[in-house]
């Protein structure tokens, strides 16, 4: 649960940090200065889809109620941020890590869209059985009086009653 949580609280200061990271690590590593433009556009959009992920995982109620993300959601993040590190040493591998991140965020982001679906689908199907049962309890026949001595039956109409005077 201490992962899960971690991961929780990370994932939106990791949207910043990391591609933060990359802007520094090719400066670092000597990138020249079109190569480090290019890339700014990249982090921006890279920032973006983090955040879009980050919101889709936030967006789920059992993970906003146990302040906690999945085990899937822990692995995808584990692999794309682990990506994102290793494209900021500016490698020769580079182009390739750069791909399999961009692949990672996608199946982050899929990932984050079928398990809200699958949990709004599942809260919503619990929701209307309770409704289908108040409905058979509020539409189950009257029961019969019990038959245990006298009763007095007061029979009261739709109408108004007339006003006093």
């Amino acid at each position: 649960m201490l992962i899960r949580r971690a991961f929780f609280y990370w994932q939106f200061p990791a949207a910043v940090i990391l591609p933060a990271w990359i802007l520094v690590g090719w400066g670092v590593f000597a990138a020249t200065g079109w190569q480090i433009l290019g890339v700014i556009v990249g982090v921006m959009m890279l920032t973006v889809a983090m955040l879009a992920t980050a919101g889709l995982i936030f967006a789920r109620k059992d993970v906003r109620a146990e302040r906690a993300v999945s085990w899937l959601d822990v692995g995808l993040l584990v692999v794309l941020q682990g990506l994102i590190v290793a494209v900021g040493f500016f490698t020769p591998a580079t182009a390739l890590l750069g791909t399999l991140s961009v692949v990672a965020v996608i199946a982050l982001f899929w990932s984050g869209v079928i398990q809200l679906i699958v949990e709004t689908r599942r809260r919503v199907r619990s929701a209307l059985a309770g409704f289908e049962a108040q409905a058979t309890r509020i539409q189950s026949p009257p029961q019969k009086p019990r038959v245990d001595g006298e009763y007095i039956v007061i029979e009261t109409s739709d109408r108004p009653l007339p006003p006093r005077i």
